[in-house]
């Protein structure tokens, strides 16, 4: 299976600061994100950083992208927060945000001393690109260490789930590579604007459908492929793959 990188070059994201907790006790909850006065989202410098690593990478100049722009970005974050006693959540838009603080309302029943931040995405990104930069020199062992910081951040964002199965598939543990796409499948419109949703959730479904032929379960990488085909009709890949296991069958495979 090829790899494409999937575009973050999605904006940063809605501003709010809300928190939330029983009457007189101490906020539970803090979300900041950053709009403009359309309500749109607005620029942010450490997320352009993070899209000019990307660009970076992709021009071939994956270490200088390591070193520069996403070590600036981790170093300010890492720093920021080394000593905070908040968890700290990152969101792409205010659906995750939400999301995110639901969890700190959950954290709070279970300990009311507990404080949740829930910030912009660039620091979650940052690690991500960095692991997406560690799998294209091949070193997945770092790869992995960073897709997990940035889900630690952000545990619902499916496009850090798909590169993270990404490095399973290296190491041909497809059962892991299957729940972490499945996983990614069902969180696509949480962590992805409306017009995202369907295409993240494709590339999820093409993930799966490779673990499952992998597998030998023939008829459900068939259906994965094809509820991609329905998601984006005539994505090439899936059918690609679905030529591939018409092949399969017909050696009796």
């Amino acid at each position: 299976m090829k790899r494409s990188l999937f575009s973050v070059v999605m904006a940063s994201l809605l501003a709010l600061t809300g928190c939330a907790g029983h009457p007189g006790a101490k906020p539970t909850r803090t979300i900041t994100l950053a709009v403009d006065d359309a309500g749109k989202p607005a620029a942010d410098a450490d997320r352009q950083k993070v899209d000019d690593a990307l660009a970076m990478i992709q021009a071939g100049h994956i270490q200088q992208a390591v070193d520069g722009p996403l070590a600036e970005v981790i170093r300010k974050y890492e720093a920021l927060y080394k000593d905070s006693p908040a968890k700290v959540f990152c969101a792409r838009g205010m659906v995750d945000a939400l999301a995110y603080a639901a969890l700190g309302d959950k954290m709070a029943d279970a300990d009311p001393g507990v404080s949740v931040s829930v910030i912009g995405p660039a620091w979650a990104l940052a690690y991500w690109a960095r692991g997406y930069a560690m799998t294209e020199m091949a070193r997945y062992a770092e790869a992995r260490a960073d897709l997990e910081k940035a889900l630690a951040l952000s545990p619902m964002d499916s496009q850090f789930k798909i590169e993270l199965a990404y490095t399973y598939q290296e190491s041909r543990d497809w059962q892991k590579m299957l729940a972490l796409d499945q996983e990614a499948e069902a969180d696509a419109e949480i962590s992805a604007a409306p017009e995202q949703a369907s295409p993240l959730k494709c590339a999820a479904l093409r993930g799966q459908g490779f673990a499952l032929v992998e597998l030998g379960r023939l008829d459900d990488a068939t259906e994965a492929y094809r509820k991609c085909l329905k998601l984006v009709p005539g994505e090439p890949k899936s059918l690609a793959e679905l030529e591939y296991i018409h092949g399969l069958r017909a050696k009796g495979g």
